[in-house]
């Protein structure tokens, strides 16, 4: 039956979490496209560098959320499955203990 390391996940999960913390902590800075404006360059390459900068920062958050939700979702589902695997093992074991083998007549 195969088998999952629990602690590999646990690790795995707190991966991903440490790094939407750091994507977080470095995340760009909005007001870097100001460089971008008057009188460094024309008004429609400031409008569009404030446009690209906008989405950017916008698919940035969803990464760093993106990674959290997946952080949370592998601890919850390993959580889960290590209580699936306790309820069976005692399930296996109490049918084990309290059960008796009896040979088919004519095969003592």
């Amino acid at each position: 039956m195969p088998s999952i390391d629990l602690p590999s996940v646990n690790r795995s999960a707190n991966i991903l979490l440490e790094l939407a913390g750091t994507l977080q902590a470095g995340r760009p800075e909005p007001a870097l496209t100001a460089r971008a404006g008057r009188p460094y360059a024309h008004g429609d390459v400031e409008a569009t560098m404030r446009e690209f900068a906008g989405f950017a920062a916008d698919q940035y958050q969803d990464a760093v959320a993106l990674l959290a939700a997946l952080s949370m979702r592998l601890q919850e589902t390993a959580a889960a499955y290590a209580a699936t695997d306790e309820g069976v093992r005692q399930t296996l074991d109490g049918f084990l203990a309290g059960t008796e083998y009896h040979p088919a007549p004519g095969t003592e």
